[in-house]
This record gives structure tokens, sequence and C-alpha cells, in this order.
């Protein structure tokens, strides 16, 4: 075998041995999550009750508001968690909360929109604005000032 044969297939068994241990690693990545979650700097996660939520939740603490009897909860948040989406199904009315005017808007509407003409009232809870939605409620938090995160505002 010529030296010219025998670089390029020393190349082939690296780039194969290469791709060996890149592709389980990239399919566990995506099978955790929404592939487009890594694109868009979020992370989601999805809990069957508060209690699993408390358990499991990343980044910042388990919003107050979200009822004891919750049934099913999603959220996504971006990495830096100075924005977040939570869907709520089931359960009784967010906890701590009081009528007032809606400030923001969620930053990602995967979990249903708001509808129009969009209201002009929500629950404040804490760092939260909330809405009744469907079976349930929609939460979210924007960051006020740069790198904010709910648990700054407790």
């Amino acid at each position: 075998m010529s030296h010219r044969a025998a670089s390029a297939s020393s190349r082939r068994l690296r780039l194969a041995a290469a791709v060996g241990l890149v592709a389980p690693l990239l399919a566990l990545t995506l099978a955790a999550c929404n592939p487009m979650d890594v694109l868009e700097k979020v992370q989601s996660e999805e809990f069957g009750s508060r209690a699993d939520a408390e358990k499991g939740w990343v980044g910042v603490a388990v919003p107050a508001w979200i009822p004891a009897d919750a049934t099913k909860i999603k959220n996504t948040a971006t990495n830096n968690e100075t924005n977040s989406v939570i869907a709520v199904e089931g359960g009784g009315a967010p906890e701590g909360c009081e009528k007032t005017d809606r400030v923001g808007l969620p930053f990602d509407s995967r979990y249903g929109s708001l509808g129009e003409p969009l209201p002009t009232e929500a629950f404040a809870c804490g760092p939260y604005e909330v809405l009744e939605a469907g079976t349930g409620w929609l939460g979210w938090f924007n960051a006020r000032e740069e790198g904010q995160t709910p648990d700054d505002l407790r």
C-alpha cells in the first residue's frame, strides 16, 4: 500500500471513530429537549405535578403562584433565566396574586396565545404575570434589567 493510500485510510478511520463518539452524544442531547431549544438558547421542562416540579425545576425556584394541585406544568425559559413562560393545567387559582394592569407579554408562544384583543389585566404573582388560559393558567416573567431573574425579585 502506498504512503498516500495508507494516510487516506488512516484519516477515514479517525473520522469514523470521531463520528462514533459524537453521534451518541448528539442523540442524547437532542432526545433531552426540543432540538430548536438549543438554537433558541432556551430550556424546556415538563412535570406531572407541583411536587414533581419541586424536585426537578431547573435554574430558579419553582414559582410560588403555581397551584399545589396542578396536574401538568410546562416551562420554557431562556438559558440565563431572564425570560420564562409557564403553562399550568388543572389545579385551583394561582396563589398569592392580585389583579392589576398587564405590563408585559410572554416571550414565547409555544403554549398558546393571549387572544385578540390582548387582555389589559393580568394577575401579578410576585415577579410573574398570569392569565387564565383554557383549562389552566399561562404565566410569564420578563426581566426589566439586564441579567435579572425571578429569584432576584422575590
